[in-house]
């Protein structure tokens, strides 16, 4: 290898380790040394998890800490960092060390701890007040006695982290007038813990099936491709992606879930090859993952085209699109197809449309329904119409139910499209015993 490309591979992997440390900074709040908003989500997702899989629960406790706002007028910003600074070490040295402790605000912290038993969840909170029910911070100048409001929610599995977090913040005027800790149990039932938790089980494991819904051309009615839908059978029946995908949001297993689908979806490629083009949905923590490096291994394993394969992406409005770029750039590159999936929904952006090179784009059911009476959605297809004949891509529409509808779109140039009307999705309940091989070069989240 030539000197200047060994100095240059060097050079880049201190960079790479440079960036990681920065990562970690990144996620610390340096006031508490507890976790920031982002660390502590992040955190917060990975012990759901673990808790999720082993069949534990989780007592989130919200802290807050009253009259800083009269502090700050005395002594400032500095005698609120004091503060807090005293109070965080005092948690850290009374609470388990495997307890999770962040902050997202100056006067908020949090405690995450794992609990075998709802009931502990009473426990937990009472233990808590008493470690700062009569702490005085005192450095000779400044006196402050601690007080407090506490809320301890009991979870296991349910709402993404950041939703549960919203959640009891709201609770706050409420825990305000009590007396004692405010301690909520969570909301879902057994059932739904039970189906999470078998969920949970079949992620990990590599267990789900898929089912195959086609695509069609509008003018011909032939079938272009098939999208790949996530499965999840049991002795109860068969469950949808939709009714488990908010769970798996707040675990953080969306890489998981996707890398699995992808695998069964090549594998259901070569067995059976008549189905022609297939898509599967891929998050963007997938693509900023190990897509590439999983996609281009399994497509030269099993022997197929990257053209037979459509990455169907599904924006996030946390996700800048140029992020995103550099890895769909590649695998565009190396022969897949793009397509921008559910535009028209609520957290799809302009830049997603503009900054990518799509080769299609679905349009969200939301439009396609309303295009009859609604006037706003036909002004929304016209406007998609001219971006697709400028910027070369094909559009889908989503969740076509009606004959009508069907005919209404080749007015606005869409040249596919998918729902009930054109096929219901077709479960191929063997997938569920093809499991992708171990990953390689990251770990598995959980």
């Amino acid at each position: 290898m030539p000197e200047d490309q060994v100095f240059l591979k060097k050079r880049l992997a201190e960079c790479e380790e440079e960036l990681a440390r920065t990562r970690e900074l990144l996620l610390i709040d340096p006031i508490t040394g507890f976790f920031n908003e982002r660390g502590f989500l992040r955190a917060l997702n990975a012990e759901m998890s673990r808790c999720l899989r082993e069949g534990y629960f989780l007592a989130l406790t919200l802290l807050e800490i009253q009259g800083l706002e009269a502090v700050e007028g005395v002594f400032g910003v500095f005698g609120v960092q004091k503060i807090l600074s005293f109070l965080a070490e005092h948690l850290k040295k009374h609470l388990r060390v495997y307890d999770l402790l962040g902050t997202t605000s100056r006067n908020i912290f949090w405690i995450a701890t794992p609990i075998k038993r709802t009931g502990e969840g009473a426990r937990i909170a009472q233990r808590i007040q008493e470690l700062v029910e009569d702490l005085v911070y005192d450095d000779g100048k400044l006196t402050f006695p601690v007080r407090t409001t506490l809320i301890t929610r009991v979870l296991c599995g349910g709402s993404p982290s950041a939703e549960l977090l919203h959640q009891t913040l709201k609770l706050l005027p409420k825990a305000r007038l009590a007396r004692e800790p405010l301690v909520i149990l969570g909301s879902e039932s057994p059932e739904q813990k039970s189906l999470e938790q078998k969920i949970f089980r079949a992620i990990v494991r590599g267990e789900l099936a898929v089912a195959l819904q086609p695509a069609v051309n509008i003018r011909t009615g032939k079938v272009v491709f098939h999208e790949v839908l996530a499965r999840f059978i049991s002795e109860e029946g068969t469950v949808s992606a939709g009714t488990f995908l908010p769970s798996v949001e707040g675990l953080g297993l969306f890489e998981d879930l996707d890398r699995q689908i992808l695998y069964k979806a090549l594998v259901l490629l070569r067995n059976t090859p008549e189905i022609g083009r297939v898509a599967v949905n891929i998050s963007p923590e997938y693509v900023l993952g190990n897509l590439a490096q999983d996609l281009l291994s399994w497509i030269r394993e099993l022997d197929l085209y990257p053209q037979d394969v459509i990455l169907e992406i599904h924006p996030k409005s946390t996700v800048p699109p140029l992020s995103l770029f550099p890895k769909l750039h590649f695998l565009k590159g190396e022969g897949f197809s793009l397509s921008l999936d559910k535009f028209g929904n609520e957290g799809v952006y302009l830049s997603f449309l503009r900054d990518i090179p799509w080769d299609m784009v679905k349009v969200d059911g939301g439009c396609i329904r309303g295009l009859i009476t609604n006037e706003f959605d036909r002004r929304v297809l016209g406007f998609l119409s001219d971006c697709a004949l400028l910027q070369g891509f094909k559009l889908v529409a989503e969740q076509v139910e009606e004959e009508r509808i069907l005919r209404e779109l080749t007015r606005y140039g869409i040249s596919y499209a998918q729902g009930f009307h054109c096929g219901e999705p077709e479960l191929i309940p063997e997938t569920r015993y093809v499991k992708p091989p171990g990953p390689t070069g990251h770990h598995r989240r959980g």
